[in-house]
């Protein structure tokens, strides 16, 4: 769905970007960043869905997946190839 349509039903949900903005206690530019799927709030993406009725992941596909974290080399739990180091030859 794109962002014209989201303004769309929103608005015929009796919503206008201003009342989610204050309902939610963020600025306007919040939320109409969220609408155009310039910036995540899943908080704000969250109740336009819900007014819409529709699912976040409906709105914006590919802003709102789960996607598992592996470990991170930068904590010292593996390097970037994913092994835990201790086999790699010093020097």
């Amino acid at each position: 769905m794109d962002a014209i349509e989201i303004c769309y039903r929103l608005r015929r949900s009796g919503y206008t970007q201003r009342a989610v903005a204050t309902e939610l206690n963020v600025s306007i530019s919040v939320v109409g960043n969220v609408i155009h799927d310039r910036v995540t709030a899943h908080a704000v993406a969250t109740f336009i869905a819900q007014k819409i009725g529709v699912s976040v992941q409906e709105l914006w596909p590919q802003r709102y997946v789960f996607k598992p974290r592996g470990a991170s080399a930068r904590r010292g739990h593996g390097t970037a190839d994913g092994s835990d180091g201790k086999d790699l030859p010093k020097g």
